[in-house]
């Protein structure tokens, strides 16, 4: 038997997830801000490791990996094989419809950027429509 579900809680769920996903975002825009093409003459000068704009990808990617996993903790659904291969299927396309946005900007640390964001999504129209349901019950 499913938890009943408090209005409140998820709104405040929902306005936490929307702050943190705006701050991958903006984390994703400095990322992209800072990026410049690998230099692949063999002798790096710093640790590629410590680049800004891959600090700042990866920063944007674990913020929007957890507004995922922080948003989905929603009202447990059954999981039919069918709904979770649809669910399967949008990320994919939300990946890659990321990738082609922010390719240009991002390159290689796109691979990195455009999952775990469209993950995030995801997760967040889930969260909204839970909480839109739970209005319309109250109502």
């Amino acid at each position: 038997m499913p938890q009943p579900t408090n209005e409140r809680s998820l709104g405040r769920r929902l306005l936490t997830s929307l702050i943190g996903a705006a701050l991958a975002l903006l984390l994703a825009f400095v990322a992209a801000h800072y990026y410049s093409v690998p230099n692949l003459n063999g002798a790096a000068r710093d640790n590629p490791w410590l680049e800004r704009d891959f600090c700042f990808a990866l920063a944007s990617s674990l913020l929007a990996l957890g507004v995922g996993l922080h948003a989905g903790r929603a009202p447990v659904q059954a999981r039919v094989l069918a709904r979770v291969l649809v669910h399967v299927l949008v990320w994919i396309a939300m990946t890659i419809a990321l990738a082609l946005a922010w390719g240009s900007s991002v390159s290689l640390l796109t691979l990195l950027i455009a999952p775990s964001h469209a993950f995030a999504l995801l997760r967040l129209v889930a969260l909204g429509r839970a909480m839109r349901a739970e209005q319309l019950f109250r109502k």
